[in-house]
């Protein structure tokens, strides 16, 4: 039975329409006489191939094999060099036949310079995951260590603001706009507090509509009138484990209107280096095996049936391991999660390679391996 797999983690492809939009059938029939044409999101390869296209524009696809269940949208995808995709509406099913109207087309800007060996399927597995741990005690985690650590990044990152500040988040009665940071999980960034104008982004709270409902607009005015603060930033920091733990914020506030835009980028540098500093000092080593389905000089994908791993990697998406290749020495990487999902009773993980242990050889040995088993 074929069925749909479940997405837990897939980081974003950079997209830009596809080129061969006006000349979609010649392109699909490239495709079946070459590398060939698959229906996205199933447990197994679902070979497709291009049956025709009516008056209409509508396209007749013929299945290889049927999933249990075919959803209103369906993607069709190919990987010459570069990966296409392209998004249907389900018009019509008749047995292995579906008919669809192309709702969305694109194509990766990047080609693959490397291709994928699936031929090291049963004969190579990976170990020794150095991974985060997911048991911490919160407590301890934002003791003294994360403070020294945010109080070098201040020097730092932050050189250029000595005036910001560092507050951790304590168990007495916070602000109002601490309150909402810790509700809404954005940093509030206003750039005038007399007309209480915030900074245009998603990715930013705006706080005056719920001032304005609550009544108490015109007292956060007079308030930061009164403080002679015209302008100013709340970041918070968050610890993400199993949850979100909100732990502290960064603060600047100036008499001045209109803090500078690239304060809210130096805070994002500030939250992503303390998380990455954060989680590398509470990581460990978890002595188990797992196979490898395939390798490339770039990457390497890994059937995962270990939770402990799951967990590991919904904390921190980048962890380290042993490859193993019959008869020879371990070598050790660096990963990064790109893609991670799930297939029935296991995990199917796709990681790039951002770095190999040892010298400048211990790359070409692993390349040579590779080699090897084509």
């Amino acid at each position: 039975m074929i069925n749909r797999v479940k997405i837990h983690f897939d980081q974003d492809r950079e997209y830009v329409p596809l080129e061969a939009v006006r000349v979609l059938p010649e392109f699909f029939k490239q495709m079946m006489a070459g590398n060939g044409l698959y229906l996205k999101g199933y447990d197994s390869s679902v070979k497709v191939k291009f049956k025709g296209e009516r008056g209409d524009g509508a396209h007749i696809w013929e299945l290889e094999t049927m999933p249990e269940m075919i959803e209103t949208i369906f993607t069709i995808q190919a990987t010459p060099s570069f990966h296409v995709e392209i998004d249907y509406e389900l018009q019509n099913q008749k047995d292995n036949l579906l008919l669809g109207k192309a709702i969305d087309r694109r194509q990766t800007y990047t080609t693959r310079q490397d291709p994928r060996n699936e031929k090291v399927r049963g004969n190579v597995v990976a170990s020794n995951f150095l991974i985060a741990k997911t048991n911490i005690d919160f407590s301890k985690l934002t003791g003294v260590s994360s403070q020294v650590i945010l109080s070098d990044i201040q020097r730092t990152v932050l050189r250029n603001y000595p005036q910001s500040k560092v507050v951790f988040f304590s168990g007495t009665i916070h602000s109002d706009e601490v309150e909402l940071m810790k509700e809404h999980k954005k940093p509030i960034f206003v750039l005038d507090t007399e007309t209480f104008e915030s900074f245009n982004s998603d990715e930013v709270f705006d706080p005056k509509k719920t001032f304005e409902d609550e009544f108490l607009l015109d007292d956060k005015v007079n308030e930061y009138k009164r403080k002679k603060i015209g302008s100013y930033i709340y970041y918070p920091l968050f610890i993400q484990m199993k949850e979100m733990h909100f732990f502290a914020y960064l603060s600047l506030e100036t008499e001045r209107t209109r803090i500078p835009s690239e304060v809210l980028d130096l805070f994002k540098e500030v939250e992503r280096t303390f998380q990455e500093r954060i989680m590398d000092s509470n990581t460990h080593i978890l002595d188990i095996k797992q196979n490898v389905l395939n390798v490339s000089r770039g990457g390497v994908a890994l059937e995962v049936n270990d939770m402990e791993i799951i967990k590991a990697l919904k904390v921190k998406p980048t962890f380290t391991l042993d490859i193993n290749f019959k008869l020879q020495a371990p070598i050790r990487m660096a990963v990064e999660l790109r893609h991670l999902e799930e297939v029935n009773d296991f995990y199917r993980l796709g990681g790039r390679i951002t770095g190999v242990s040892g010298d400048k050889k211990a790359k070409e040995i692993y390349h040579s391996l590779i080699e090897f088993f084509n």
